[in-house]
């Protein structure tokens, strides 16, 4: 599947997403010849960041799913749910042949390798309307677009796949390193954790002095302050405080958006709401039935299944995170989430559980934009960086900063002379719960992460076996196995499984 991304990036692939035209690539055999073929084959490198329509195994559902069904805030909805989020969930997976229908590879890999063609296009020298003044800027902010996707799917990839750059300094394996073409009978094995976020920098720091990213781009594609909140993820990930500080000070400082105030919160999570574009740097723009990913999508599987809006209800908020969040009663975000409309088991007894940062749009929550990057994680960043730096003044000022535009109890504001990380890890869990980033975060910091220790506290989680209830990034299962299909076809990869696994 590496080794032919190109087919299913720039050509047509069967009954999968990409079919549509010419919003998914150039037909195979057909070379990039101007900007307007480049342009089309951007839109495809779009289109696979949602993932397949059968296994929507990008951010329209997987990346979501890897991030939080690994852990404690949020769970399966065993009572309730259709099966679709049980996978990370349960992790009773021991083969790499378990991770065919549910691996975060191919569409990561269709990302890269159309990004790929972009910035070869892009360089070659050889499209015809180069020396056209409107198409030269096209051709500029296209390449460098394709530079920050090349980059953030490599960097996902290497999360799914390799251990925690801070755990070993990035020596392990990461994910096979694809930075040209690839013809079919390459077959390329892993890189090191550290080569691959070597390269995820240069991608994304190139883009960013470029000066050809926009600094308000159209909803749906990346723009400066969005690459530059990339990176200073990617910093805070690597271990690299200083610089994702700095990163994340030059987007607090300089994009222009602004938090959500406390009363504005739950509204804003609406594309249409005046106040959405406020805090969101980039989101996936679903326009019609053509650009979502259907049943599948994740918003589909964080909504009920209400009459009026239907949903899969797959997932639901644990026992122990509404009581979280219930500790501070005057927390906008426990707002965010809805109470059952119906619980003819009895299970949740009126609890708010069911996430709604994808409301309905149209009254279809098929609709809703997908959140990707925001304002708030940029601050959250910078909190920690800070704080990891030694710079607690800074670290309490902007860890305040979301505390303040989040609850009226000041009591719950910190000071330089009492922030913890600890505390800093809980507002992340607060206020990013559902974004994909809660196992991450774990696993960089080198938390445990506890579900549940017996029958007592078990709330409403289905029965787990012991070695998921509770696990630290020590567990093999941490780390995901490359699928079956894709080893088969490679045997470097083969050689270079994640141990634990049997191919």
């Amino acid at each position: 599947m590496l080794a032919t991304a190109v087919l299913f990036g720039l050509a047509s692939c069967g009954d999968e997403f990409f079919d549509q035209t010419p919003s998914d690539g150039v037909p195979s055999g057909t070379a990039i010849k101007n900007s307007e073929d480049l342009g089309t084959a951007r839109t495809g490198m779009y289109a696979a960041l949602k993932g397949t329509s059968n296994f929507s195994d990008y951010y329209g559902q997987q990346m979501f799913l890897y991030g939080e069904m690994h852990g404690e805030d949020l769970q399966y909805n065993s009572k309730y749910g259709s099966n679709r989020a049980s996978f990370y969930y349960k992790m009773e997976y021991t083969s790499a042949s378990n991770f065919n229908a549910y691996g975060i590879w191919q569409s990561p890999y269709i990302v890269i390798q159309t990004a790929n063609h972009i910035i070869e296009a892009a360089d070659g020298g050889k499209l015809t309307d180069a020396n056209d003044a409107d198409a030269k800027a096209l051709i500029g902010q296209y390449r460098a677009e394709a530079l920050v996707l090349r980059a953030m799917a490599t960097f996902d990839l290497t999360r799914v796949y390799g251990k925690t750059y801070t755990e070993d300094n990035g020596a392990s394996l990461g994910v096979p390193l694809v930075t040209k073409t690839l013809a079919a009978t390459e077959k390329p094995g892993r890189s090191t954790v550290a080569e691959c976020y070597t390269q995820v920098i240069k991608d994304l720091n190139e883009a960013i002095n470029s000066g050809k990213l926009a600094t308000s781009p159209e909803v749906g594609y990346m723009g400066l302050y969005a690459a530059k909140a990339l990176l200073s993820r990617v910093y805070l990930t690597k271990g690299d405080w200083a610089d994702a500080l700095s990163t994340a000070e030059d987007v607090i400082n300089n994009s222009g958006n602004t938090l959500w105030a406390a009363d504005e919160y739950v509204n804003a999570w609406k594309k249409d709401d005046k106040n959405h574009s406020k805090e969101m740097l980039f989101e996936l723009a679903i326009t019609n039935s053509n650009d979502w990913n259907d049943r599948n999508g994740i918003a589909y599987l964080y909504a009920e299944n209400r009459p009026s809006v239907p949903g899969y209800g797959d997932v639901c908020a644990t026992k122990k995170f509404v009581e979280l969040l219930a500790e501070d009663p005057h927390d906008v975000r426990a707002d965010v989430f809805l109470a059952p409309s119906a619980d003819k088991k009895h299970v949740f007894n009126g609890a708010k559980v069911y996430l709604n940062k994808m409301p309905a749009a149209n009254g279809d929550v098929r609709y809703s934009n997908v959140p990707i990057l925001r304002l708030s994680e940029v601050y959250l960043n910078a909190a920690e960086a800070a704080f990891k730096s030694g710079n607690t003044t800074k670290a309490a000022q902007y860890l305040n900063d979301i505390i303040k535009n989040r609850t009226s109890d000041t009591a719950q504001q910190v000071t330089a002379a009492n922030i913890t990380l600890q505390r800093i890890l809980l507002e992340r869990r607060k206020e990013l719960v559902g974004e994909g980033q809660r196992f991450f975060d774990a696993m960089r910091n080198n938390e445990t992460i506890t579900r549940y220790t017996n029958d007592a506290d078990r709330g409403w989680h289905d029965i787990l076996t012991t070695e998921v209830r509770s696990y630290n990034r020590d567990f093999f299962k941490s780390l995901a196995a490359i699928p079956s299909r894709e080893t088969d076809a490679n045997p470097n990869l083969k050689k270079q499984q994640n141990p634990g696994y049997s191919n």
